[in-house]
């Protein structure tokens, strides 16, 4: 028995529209290193210090290569996240987008989750691999991976942590108060742990993660911090 496939009906509108999103996609994700770039780099909080400016006037407050300064800039124009005026060759950085890409706009700031994505594509090879031949990538392989993270808890998880996250739980603040034993497993750099312990001397602490130097960070900024009732493992 012969069984045909009869012939699909090719919808040009819906491969348009298919291949429209794709260059969307494939122009937001160029744009995307550019933001990760310009956070890495202070450049948005630079440009938000100035009034509109050339790029070397950007490059020399922001302490760097005029020639690279200018390309970034070009970028974040496309992208229309800078404005650019031709007639004076000047950038501004507008108060609307200031509000999500600097640093003081924490906790809003989103320029910095956008550093994850550089940090995927330096493992691409090794999982790639793991498609062919099973296995798995392992933590140490993802650098900076720790510091982003650590970052981003910062101006989300630990700065909304007294007023938000811990009232969440009824009696929890109040227990926390009077002494009791906390364990924080995937603790990372410890930014919530020792917040805590800063916050309740009286409750000791604990904190676990696979990341050697997750913890090395967290223990470094207990010791900065003069805490003697948290302690950090590896694990």
């Amino acid at each position: 028995m012969n069984t045909q496939i009869a012939p699909t009906h090719f919808d040009h509108a819906k491969a348009d529209a298919f291949a429209e999103g794709l260059l969307n996609i494939l122009n937001h994700s160029a744009i995307s290193l550019m933001i990760s770039i310009g956070h890495q780099t202070g450049l948005f909080d630079t440009l938000a210090t100035l009034p509109p400016a050339t790029s070397q006037q950007i490059a020399d407050a922001a302490g760097l290569n005029e020639r690279y300064v200018r390309e970034w800039l070009g970028a974040m124009v496309t992208g229309r996240f800078v404005e650019y005026n031709p007639a004076g060759r000047t950038y501004l950085l507008p108060p609307e987008h200031q509000a999500f890409l600097t640093r003081k706009a924490a906790p809003n700031n989103f320029a910095i989750s956008f550093q994850f994505f550089p940090i995927l594509a330096t493992v691409e090879d090794l999982i790639l691999d793991c498609f062919y031949h099973g296995g798995g990538v392992p933590y140490s392989a993802y650098q900076r991976f720790h510091q982003v993270m650590a970052e981003e808890s910062a101006q989300t998880v630990v700065s909304a942590l007294d007023e938000a996250v811990l009232p969440l739980v009824p009696g929890l603040v109040k227990a926390l108060q009077q002494g009791i034993d906390v364990l924080d497993i995937g603790c990372g750099s410890g930014y919530a742990l020792n917040r805590m312990a800063t916050l309740f001397p009286q409750s000791r602490f604990k904190g676990y993660d696979l990341s050697e130097e997750a913890i090395a960070t967290a223990r470094t900024k207990a010791q900065a911090l003069g805490l003697t009732n948290v302690r950090f493992y590896v694990n």
